[in-house]
């Protein structure tokens, strides 16, 4: 039987990570904030701030999104930033991280999650999204995407077993289709994850993000709708989330009726994506 240790019911647990998440989310900012670096929310962080100004009740984890050239800059200084207890993940830095996009850790917490086929243990994290330039026109920018979403299957079936969320809620079924032929097949356990991302980073960098009209944050959820105008982002404007301020998209409406359609009415009980989480250790944490 899947277990899982936070619902909504009896949240106290998931209250008590989602606090020790927003730590790693003002350290982040602050950290931006000191270099003059560009972030905004994204995903169900941008959502959480608009639609209940923190986290999403159910969701225990955070998104962020940079330009790459901020990106870039982030990942050089980082790590003199970095208070005791935390770290930076990134899979040119790390030959153990195998996500294409970076992670800032709580090194104190660790989780027990059994969302995919073998539980993983990981630290409380933020992930950050990098993103980049697209082509001008539709025709090149879906030439483009879909190319490099090939190399993107392929990277998912090289660490299929700790990174596909089998759980997730709300696949095309495409996808649910590929994901239970590499499940039941364990094709491509063999390839080398690492030169399949350095493969994608290079046709990902093609195209300068500041010189683009549309952008994209390849490893984002949502496939084709993580292609997006810039103008939507504008200038940027900063939005309540739990008892702070952090940056997004200026046209927020725009932004999350590109990814959620009616964002404003939660969804149904079986829609909601969540982790399953068997157990959480907290290490010197109150």
């Amino acid at each position: 039987m899947e277990y899982n240790m936070y619902n909504q019911e009896n949240n106290s647990e998931l209250r008590k990570l989602q606090m020790v998440t927003l730590d790693i989310i003002k350290l982040f900012a602050d950290i931006c904030e000191k270099h003059n670096l560009r972030y905004f929310m994204v995903g169900g962080t941008m959502l959480g701030a608009v639609r209940h100004k923190g986290f999403i009740p159910w969701d225990d984890d955070v998104d962020m999104g940079m330009p790459r050239p901020d990106y870039e800059r982030f990942m050089k200084i980082v790590h003199k930033e970095l208070p005791a207890g935390y770290s930076f993940l990134n899979y040119k830095q790390n030959k153990q991280y195998k996500r294409y996009f970076s992670r800032i850790v709580n090194n104190n917490v660790k989780i027990y999650n059994n969302s995919n086929s073998v539980e993983i243990i990981e630290n409380a994290w933020l992930d950050i999204f990098p993103y980049d330039g697209m082509p001008e026109g539709k025709f090149r920018q879906k030439l483009h995407f879909y190319r490099l979403t090939f190399w993107r299957v392929m990277y998912h079936a090289s660490c299929f077993d700790e990174l596909v969320n089998l759980n997730r809620p709300g696949r095309p079924k495409y996808q649910q289709m590929i994901i239970n032929f590499i499940h039941k097949t364990k094709f491509g356990h063999n390839f080398n994850t690492y030169k399949l991302m350095r493969r994608i980073e290079k046709g990902l960098r093609k195209y300068d993000y500041d010189k683009s009209g549309t952008v994209v944050s390849f490893f984002g959820a949502y496939m084709q709708k993580e292609i997006i105008s810039k103008k939507i982002f504008g200038k940027l404007a900063k939005y309540d989330f739990e008892d702070t301020k952090f940056w997004g998209a200026e046209h927020y409406d725009t932004f999350l009726r590109h990814y959620y359609g009616d964002y404003m009415t939660p969804p149904a009980d079986t829609d909601k994506d969540k982790h399953s989480i068997r157990k959480i250790e907290y290490n010197n944490i109150d």
